[in-house]
């Protein structure tokens, strides 16, 4: 893989991630890294995985199929796996003052 291609599906990845999150009934991640991780991990596995008379038109060395199908499955997987940990039932720790 070249550095332009790599440099494109980071890019792409980090704004295929914020699209998708937003449209999931799930919240953003607050770290960037994460929005664009599971997308990339996920557009990797598809382009892996798809056959090759499935994977569509290419641009700039990335197909356009494995792109939308692996991004949606990552955040789909992370979405699940966070809502399955419960992180928000916990929002900040609670400061009680003691009675005077």
């Amino acid at each position: 893989m070249e550095l332009g291609t790599f440099l494109l599906l980071s890019a792409f990845a980090y704004g295929i991630g914020i699209f998708w999150y937003d449209l999931l009934p799930g919240k953003l991640a607050e770290r960037p890294w994460r929005v664009a991780a599971y997308p990339f991990v996920g557009i990797v596995l598809a382009e892996a995985m798809t056959r090759a008379d499935w994977l569509g038109p290419a641009f700039g060395g990335l197909h356009v199929v494995p792109l939308l199908v692996g991004s949606l499955f990552g955040v789909v997987v992370d979405w699940l796996v966070t809502s399955s940990r419960h992180p928000a039932a916990i929002v900040a720790p609670e400061l009680h003052a003691r009675a005077a």
